[in-house]
């Protein structure tokens, strides 16, 4: 879905989903716009990372609008608006998921956090 740009929409470009908050555009060289990246607005979770420190998880919605000889350079699941996932650490880690992977993604981890809240009677830890 695109909208044309309105006063509204000051700063988006002519071809936005109406979700896009952030685009950026990817060029080879003078006048070949190869792709327009599309990024919604990002929701933040505080996680910790291997060093036990912590860090900001960026979690939002992203589409590259690619022109017809791009398309096809991602996988199949990515060449429609997919879960992007970035971590704020020194690994810079990003996850790029379809939504059916971020829906499993989901459960698992509410599966995994149900185990972690049951495993030890009463709250206690000793």
């Amino acid at each position: 879905m695109t909208e044309p740009i309105s006063q509204a929409a000051a700063g988006r470009s002519q071809r936005c989903p109406r979700w896009c908050t952030e685009c950026r555009d990817c060029d080879t060289g003078p006048g070949s716009l190869r792709a327009r990246m599309h990024r919604g607005r990002a929701d933040t979770v505080h996680l910790y990372d291997e060093a036990c420190l912590r860090v900001e998880a960026q979690v939002r919605v992203a589409f590259w609008d690619k022109s017809p000889d791009w398309i096809g350079t991602d996988p199949a699941d990515l060449e429609r608006p997919y879960v992007e996932v970035s971590v704020s650490s020194h690994s810079g880690l990003q996850l790029s998921l379809s939504p059916d992977q971020a829906r499993h993604l989901a459960a698992a981890l509410l599966h995994a956090a149900h185990a972690a809240d049951t495993a030890i009677p009463n709250g206690t830890t000793r």
